[in-house]
This record gives structure tokens, C-alpha cells and sequence, in this order.
């Protein structure tokens, strides 16, 4: 509908709710936003009438613009922040499962976020770089974990959800880096004489981040769902490292070129030197 704050929504549309009970007819809302669900094409069409005669008593309008039919065998929608992918069956079982992630669009505005806490114009210690970060990382991640909360809830209640909503563990991970190469060049601007390029990636690398205190994205979504431990989070990093670096070391080779050049040994041993300090 048109605008309406969340209190006044709950008010007009609990009728709606009602409405949608008597009849028998599954639905999800939150404030002026819901979903409808049936089986058929037919049940579908029946439930968007009753929708509309019932919105029309209580003086509502549906956003035509907003509404729309989706068949889940074949189509996405969002809803409240997320993409929610269609029915797909696994290869090894046939079972049917779908992917809920935050949508696209909901990185963008992470790393907006990051980057107006981390402007360059501030000369701050660690610790209050990390007061301005890690708020913003624990409100976006605690957001993504309301998929899993609500799998959790339902599973209180006897319903087995077939939703897999780990599929952003990539996009955390890349936000991580996002942060991490920004705090660097926020920490350099203070001390202009400090060295910069591969040598402070080294010596600020993932580890030192995570023992200062940064809050891992990654490591946060992951650690809510399954206690996955910070160890085993740097662990993993560690191994991910050495892989993208063997990939690196053998597309060298498949090009016939040598990738541990003199001059790459020499920044190598001078950034590890550089670590150890």
C-alpha cells in the first residue's frame, strides 16, 4: 500500500489476518508487506480477490506496481531484504530444497556503510576504529541470521524447513576483505612513513585483525548457526590462502613462467621480516 507506519499497518491489517484465517489461506506479513501461498494457480487468484475485497473495506490500496504472481517452480522473489530462489533438487538425493540470501543489493550498501566509518580525514587508534566497525558488522549479520532464526523456530514447532540459507558465505568473506583493505588504509594515513602494499598486508593480515577485535563477518554468521570457533576460522582462512596461492603458483606454470621471481622472493622475505616486528 501506499505509505503507513509499521504500528498503524499492524492495526489496520490485523483484519486482513483474520480474514485470511476464516478462509483457510496461508500467508506471511510484516507491517504492510505479505506474501500469499496456494497450490494452484486457481487457489492463488481466489486468495488475491479476497485480499483486495477485504483491503477496499478497510479503505487500503494494493501497490499494483509491488504485486506480483510467482510461480516458486520457476521463479524468484524477494521479500524484506532477501532473494528467494526457486524450488531446485540436489544431485546426489533428488530432495527438493530453495536458497533465501540477502539480496544483491544488500552488499552495496555494506560497504557503504564500512566506508563512512572508515574515512581517511579521521586519525584514530585501533580500538576506535573498531567501536565504528564492528557495530555495523553485527547489526548486517544479525539481519542475515533472522532466515535462520526463523528455520530454527519453525523446527521447534515440527516443521523441517528445506531452505539452504548458507549460499552468502562467499559475500561475507569478500566484505571481510572489503573492511580489512580499509581499516589499512585508514591505520596507514596516521603514520604516513609506514610502508604500504603487500608488506602491511602481511604484517595486517586477517589474524591481526581478528586478535585485535575486528568481528569477522564470515566468522559471525558461521559461529551463531554452528559455534564455529575463531580458531577454526583463521584456520580455514589459512587453507584458503595456500590454495589461492597454489593456483597462482600453477597458472604460472601452465603460462611457462616462473612465479617465485627474485624480485618476488625478495618482497615476500621482507614483508614476513616486516610481520615478525
Amino acid at each position: 500500500g501506499g505509505v503507513i507506519s509499521p504500528l498503524l499497518a499492524n492495526l489496520y491489517l490485523n483484519e486482513l489476518d483474520w480474514e485470511l484465517e476464516e478462509h483457510g489461506i496461508r500467508f506471511v506479513r510484516y507491517a504492510d508487506d505479505f506474501l500469499l501461498f496456494a497450490k494452484t494457480e486457481e487457489e492463488i487468484k481466489r486468495a488475491a480477490e479476497i485480499t483486495q475485497t477485504k483491503l477496499q473495506e478497510l479503505g487500503l490500496e494494493v501497490a499494483i506496481e509491488k504485486t506480483k504472481t510467482v510461480n516458486f517452480n520457476d521463479d524468484d522473489f524477494d521479500f524484506l531484504g532477501f532473494t528467494f530462489q526457486h524450488w531446485r533438487e540436489r544431485k546426489k538425493d533428488g530432495k527438493r530444497y530453495f536458497i533465501a540470501k540477502p539480496k544483491d543489493s544488500t552488499w552495496k550498501d555494506f560497504k557503504q556503510k564500512i566506508k563512512a566509518k572508515t574515512k581517511k580525514t579521521l586519525t584514530l587508534n585501533k580500538k576506535e576504529w573498531l567501536e565504528r566497525v564492528n557495530p555495523v558488522i553485527r547489526g548486517k549479520v544479525n539481519y542475515f541470521l533472522n532466515l535462520f532464526k526463523a528455520m530454527e523456530e519453525n523446527r521447534r514447532y515440527g516443521q523441517e524447513s528445506r531452505c539452504f540459507v548458507n549460499a552468502c558465505r562467499n559475500n561475507l568473506l569478500d566484505v571481510d576483505g572489503y573492511i580489512r583493505k580499509r581499516l589499512r588504509v585508514a591505520m596507514i594515513h596516521k603514520h604516513p612513513s609506514q610502508r604500504k602494499g603487500h608488506a602491511m598486508k602481511t604484517k595486517w593480515n586477517n589474524e591481526f585483525f581478528a586478535r585485535i577485535g575486528l568481528i569477522p563477518a564470515h566468522w559471525l554468521y558461521l559461529h551463531e548457526q554452528y559455534g564455529y570457533s575463531l580458531d577454526d576460522y583463521l584456520d580455514y582462512m589459512k587453507t584458503r590462502q595456500a590454495a589461492k596461492q597454489q593456483r597462482k603458483v600453477q597458472k604460472a606454470k601452465e603460462r611457462g613462467e616462473e612465479y617465485y621471481t627474485p624480485e618476488r622472493v625478495r618482497k615476500m622475505q621482507y614483508a614476513q621480516r616486516l610481520a615478525t616486528y
